[in-house]
């Protein structure tokens, strides 16, 4: 996962390279590749013809093929020099507007239209100087290759000439010398000409094949790997140093111990920074650390087949993820094989069945381009009930209540309650005392360090960054006269 946290990988560049450069290659394979086929044909029948009709001219046109062969070579590396850096000049370009696009709301809200307008513009200067010294070298290429063409045109005309003054052979025999030869050398020199285009496609082509061809450092699909048919669910991170691939120099976690037993729901609060979501993303295995291990029910998650050990784990961001399809196809997309009964009582228990109910089209209603048609209390509930069908003995819940507005607060509470109080293990990233209800341990984060670990009330009776952190969120039912 951390490959695509690299700005060169990032969802829009990739979309964008999977959607035209794909298309490019499709295009040189299917059109191009036919002609380059056709005139390499032509160009042997034609040799071998001449070679029929009259050695001596069949050598002298043999004899200009390496030099429209050195020709075209020579052009492709001219072109290569002036072409460098186009494609990633307009893929920064296509990011500044399509990053806008995406922010439209933000955009318009501190009236930012024009200074996109002015980023663009600046990408757009910088392509046509470049694109203007790649036309001018794309036609002097051009015209040299022409200029070949020709000059081996007339020299085989000439020897021609000077064969039948010579009586090496007789005039029809020399017309169809020429012809043959002046069909094979245009035949030849048209797949050079193709030169500028088969060059584009060619980086296409690499950066298709880079991605299909790239070795992933957490390999997926490991057969030999572990897949034992019980999960205990026993977490433990043992002496965890780790950074993110992007910023190496900065050390998220050090030297981290956390132990979970099975069954157990530890809650992990901290400033921002702190390495709360670090936490989750090394239990999904979404990257590896640095240093340490992590491990389950006593073994390193690098000894399990990494899809049986996230087919085990529900996950619930801060941000729910919502597809654009239906709800149904959003709650099912974690057991396909549900039926309707599973994927409705996963929506009760998750809150969600009666505002589905109400819509027009029940589970049927297209929810928009990630879920813009909802609410984001409707969108968490969403995502609650798709753990829920998913049915995994390990939850991971990442702030999963932070961004929801306080009409919907409540229910959203009430969902993760529920699904909390399950015998399931369970690690939770939370700020809102609610949340501290049901748990057995709460730790403490701070500079990738516990500082405090304990129950609620062990923690409160401390009054250290426990309480700094949750006190605007503790109610009168949660001790509040203990807060000094």
């Amino acid at each position: 996962v951390g490959w695509f946290d690299g700005e060169e990988n990032s969802a829009d560049t990739l979309s964008m390279r999977l959607a035209n450069d794909a298309t490019f290659v499709r295009a040189a394979f299917s059109n191009r590749l036919s002609i380059f086929i056709q005139d390499s044909a032509a160009v042997v029948v034609a040799v071998l013809i001449g070679m029929l009709l009259q050695w001596r001219l069949a050598l002298v046109a043999l004899a200009t093929l390496p030099v429209l062969t050195l020709s075209a070579i020579a052009q492709k590396l001219w072109l290569a020099g002036f072409s460098k850096g186009i494609q990633e000049m307009h893929r920064k370009a296509s990011l500044v507007l399509e990053d806008a696009v995406r922010n439209i709301y933000t955009v318009v809200a501190f009236c930012a239209g024009n200074k996109v307008m002015e980023l663009y513009r600046l990408q757009l200067k910088k392509i046509f100087k470049q694109s203007f010294l790649h036309g001018m070298a794309m036609g002097f290429g051009f015209g040299f290759s022409q200029f070949l063409l020709f000059a081996c045109n007339a020299l085989l005309l000439w020897y021609t000439a000077i064969s039948v003054k010579k009586q090496y052979m007789n005039l029809p025999t020399a017309l169809k010398e020429y012809m043959v030869f002046s069909f094979a050398t245009f035949a030849l020199v048209e797949p050079f000409g193709l030169a500028p285009y088969i060059l584009k496609r060619r980086k296409s082509l690499n950066s298709v094949f880079e991605i299909i061809d790239r070795v992933p450092k957490i390999e997926p699909d490991d057969n030999s790997a572990l897949k034992p048919p019980n999960v205990y669910g026993s977490i433990e991170l043992k002496n965890v140093d780790f950074s993110y691939p992007t910023r190496p120099e900065v050390l998220v976690l050090s030297n981290f111990s956390l132990k979970v037993n099975g069954g157990q729901t530890v809650a992990v609060v901290g400033v921002s920074g702190s390495g709360k979501s670090t936490i989750i993303s090394l239990i999904e295995r979404f990257y590896d650390p640095v240093a340490g291990q992590v491990l389950l029910d006593g073994r390193d998650l690098k000894l399990y087949n990494l899809r049986w050990l996230r087919n085990h784990m529900g996950l619930i961001q801060q941000e729910p993820i919502i597809f654009s399809t239906t709800i149904r196809e959003n709650i099912i997309y974690a057991r396909h094989n549900a039926s309707e009964a599973e994927m409705k009582e996963a929506a009760r228990i998750a809150n969600a069945h009666h505002f589905i109910s109400s819509l027009p089209h029940g589970y049927d209603t297209h929810v928009g381009m990630r879920g813009v048609d909802l609410t984001p209390g409707q969108k968490q509930r969403i995502a609650i009930a798709r753990v829920v069908l998913k049915n995994a003995p390990i939850l991971l819940l990442d702030e999963a209540s932070s961004s929801i507005e306080s009409e919907s607060s409540r229910v959203v509470q009430e969902a993760l309650d529920t699904l909390v109080m399950g015998n399931k293990t369970t690690i939770l990233i939370a700020h809102r005392a609610a949340m501290m209800r049901h748990v057995d341990n709460i730790v403490v984060l701070n500079g990738g360090r516990i500082v405090e670990e304990g129950t609620h009330d062990s923690l409160v009776a401390k009054n250290g960054l426990y309480v700094r952190l949750m006190q605007p969120h503790f109610g009168k039912g949660l001790r509040q006269h203990r807060l000094v």
